[in-house]
């Protein structure tokens, strides 16, 4: 945190940086710039892609949504979010780029791998996939928690989604042969 002389004047209250302290408040300002540019980018563009990605799923009707209903609300809502970070957010809200932006990064791209894959293989394999990197990346936990935990929350999504909700997905690798008796 910088040292900071306040001053009172006629029109309010201004704050004086102490030039003894090498740390401006705004260092890196050009980082800053291209970070929050860079934030309202990705964010754009995972917004387009799942808008693109959960009308080829089929939106359904309103009587019956389809499996892409919610991903397209879901994706409405993040590009309706990204047009107010960029009106509004400011320079100071943004941090230089680092191990977090990274994870951050590889975190979006386990998404789209994970839309891929779910075209591909249904849900669950995918699910597991992406809930074992995010635990461990994220929550920091053992394989084995990690696994066990993935494994289960996938099963129970499917189980809510396909079998309950009756929500129509790609055929799944794993479940389709367990779930073909019901």
């Amino acid at each position: 945190m910088t040292d900071a002389v306040r001053t009172e004047h006629n029109t309010g209250t201004m704050t004086e940086l102490n030039a003894s302290d090498p740390v401006q408040p705004l260092e890196g300002i050009r980082g800053r710039g291209i970070a929050r540019w860079a934030a309202v980018a990705v964010l754009a563009a995972v917004g387009l892609g799942a808008i693109i990605l959960s009308i080829g799923y089929g939106l359904g009707t309103g009587t019956r949504p389809g499996p892409g209903l919610w991903p397209f609300l879901a994706a409405v809502l993040l590009l309706g979010a990204t047009a107010v970070v960029a009106i509004t957010d400011t320079l100071e809200d943004y941090e230089p780029w680092g191990t977090e932006s990274v994870r951050t990064l590889i975190a979006l791209a386990s998404l789209v791998v994970f839309a891929v894959l779910f075209t591909l293989l249904g849900f669950t394999v995918p699910a597991i996939l992406l809930m074992v990197l995010w635990l461990r990346m994220f929550g920091q936990m053992r394989w084995l928690h990690a696994g066990l935990l993935a494994a289960g929350g996938a099963i129970a999504l499917f189980m809510l989604f396909a079998v309950v909700l009756g929500v129509p997905m790609p055929r799944d690798l794993l479940m389709t042969p367990l779930t073909s008796w019901m």
